[in-house]
C-alpha cells in the first residue's frame, strides 16, 4: 500500500492565510456598507437576471420625477396666470361700471372717463405683459417678446403707437348717430386685424407683438402646450390677442381715444353703447378664459398626486429589490468580524513559530 502525504510549505500557508484575510476584509467592507446604506452593495451581481426589471423601474421612475418637477413649475404658471386674468378683470370692472352709468347721458363722471381709461389701459397692458422664469405669459409661442405695446409707445414695426392708430382711425370725431357707428365699425375692423386700407392700424400690426392668431395659410396658430404625463398633453395657452383681451383694449381704446363728455348726444349714446357692449362682453370672456386655466389646473394637480401615488408604488418596488435586511446584514458582518479575528490570531501565533525554539 502507498500512503501520499501532502505537505504545505510555510510560504504557501502564509500566502493562503494572507488571501483569506483579504477575501474577509472585502467581504466586511461590503457588509458594512451595507448595513450603513440599507442596499445591497452590488446590487447587479446579487440579483442577477433580476437587475433588469430594476433597471427598467429606475428609467421609469427617473420620467415620473421630470414629470413632477415640471408639472410644479406648469402649476405655479398657472396660477401666475389666473392672478394676472383676475387682476386685469378688477380693473376692467372699475370703467365699465362708470360706462354703464354714463351710457345714456354723460351725467355721473362721464368727464373724467377719458382718464380713467387711459389709466386702466396702462394698467391692463402692463398686467398682460407679465413674465414668468422669463416667459411672456400672454404672448403664445413668441414668449421672449412682450405682447402688448403701451397705449403712447411706438410700434418699431409700423412706426405707430396704440395711440396714433385709434387717433387715425378716429379722424375728428362723431358728429352723429351714423357716424358713431361707421368710426365703432372701422374699430371694430383694425382689432379684428382686417383694415386692409391701412394694414399698420391692425391690432395685431400696431398694438400686438406675440404669436398672430391664424397664419400664413388662414389656420389658427398653434398654442402654449405641456406634457403632463406620458401620452397626457395640457393646451394652455392664453394670448394677449384672444378676442375677450382685444375687446377689453378696443372698449378702453375708445374711451381713452376722446373725451366723450363732450360729444354730440346721439354720437355719444351710440358711442357709449359700442364701449359698454366691448368692456362688458371682455369681461364675460375673460371669465371663460379664467374658468380654462382653473381646468388646467385641476388637471395638472390630479396628474401630480397620481404620480406622486406611482412614484410612491415604483420606489417602493426598487426598494424591495435594492434592499437588505438589516438583522441579516449585521449577523454577516459580526460573523466575519469574528473570523477576521481569529485569522489574525492564528496568523500571529504562526508568525511566532520557529524551529530555532525547539533546538535549545
Amino acid at each position: 500500500m502507498v500512503w501520499n502525504v501532502a505537505s504545505t510549505s510555510s510560504y504557501q500557508f502564509n500566502l493562503f492565510s494572507r488571501q483569506n484575510v483579504q477575501r474577509t476584509s472585502l467581504e466586511l467592507q461590503r457588509a458594512g456598507q451595507e448595513v450603513s446604506t440599507g442596499r445591497k452593495a452590488d446590487i447587479y451581481a446579487d440579483l442577477g437576471p433580476r437587475s433588469t426589471s430594476v433597471m427598467r423601474l429606475r428609467a421609469s421612475e427617473a420620467d415620473n420625477q421630470t414629470f413632477m418637477q415640471s408639472n410644479d413649475v406648469l402649476g405655479n404658471k398657472l396660477q401666475a396666470m389666473l392672478t394676472t386674468i383676475d387682476s386685469a378683470r378688477d380693473r376692467l370692472q372699475g370703467v365699465l361700471q362708470t360706462a354703464i352709468a354714463n351710457v345714456a347721458t354723460p351725467q355721473n363722471g362721464a368727464a373724467v372717463l377719458q382718464d380713467q381709461a387711459k389709466s386702466a389701459l396702462e394698467s391692463v397692458i402692463s398686467t398682460l405683459n407679465t413674465s414668468f422664469n422669463g416667459d411672456h405669459l400672454f404672448a403664445g409661442l413668441q414668449s421672449d417678446t412682450p405682447p402688448l405695446v403701451r397705449w403712447s409707445e411706438i410700434n418699431a414695426t409700423t412706426g405707430l403707437s396704440p395711440e396714433d392708430a385709434m387717433t387715425s382711425i378716429f379722424g375728428g370725431g362723431p358728429v352723429d348717430a351714423a357716424s358713431a357707428t361707421a368710426i365703432a365699425d372701422q374699430i371694430d375692423q383694425a382689432f379684428a386685424s382686417n383694415d386692409t386700407g391701412n394694414p399698420a392700424r391692425n391690432y395685431e400690426a400696431t398694438f400686438y407683438n406675440g404669436s398672430p392668431e391664424l397664419d400664413g395659410g388662414g389656420q389658427p396658430t398653434k398654442q402654449v402646450n405641456a406634457w403632463v404625463n406620458n401620452g397626457q398633453e395640457v393646451v394652455y395657452g392664453a394670448r394677449a390677442n384672444d378676442e375677450p383681451f382685444r375687446e377689453a383694449i378696443k372698449g378702453l381704446a375708445m374711451l381713452a381715444v376722446t373725451d366723450v363728455s363732450q360729444m354730440d348726444e346721439a354720437a355719444y349714446s351710440t358711442w357709449m353703447n359700442r364701449v359698454v357692449d366691448a368692456l362688458s362682453s371682455a369681461q364675460e370672456g375673460m371669465l371663460g378664459v379664467s374658468a380654462r386655466v382653473g381646468f388646467n389646473q385641476q388637471v395638472v394637480e390630479t396628474t401630480q398626486s397620481q404620480l406622486t401615488d406611482l412614484s410612491l408604488v415604483r420606489r417602493t418596488q426598487i426598494s424591495d429589490y435594492e434592499s437588505v435586511d438589516p438583522y441579516e446584514a449585521i449577523t454577516r458582518m459580526q460573523s466575519l468580524e469574528t473570523q477576521l479575528q481569529a485569522s489574525y490570531q492564528v496568523s500571529s501565533r504562526l508568525s511566532g513559530l520557529s524551529i530555532l525554539n525547539f533546538l535549545r
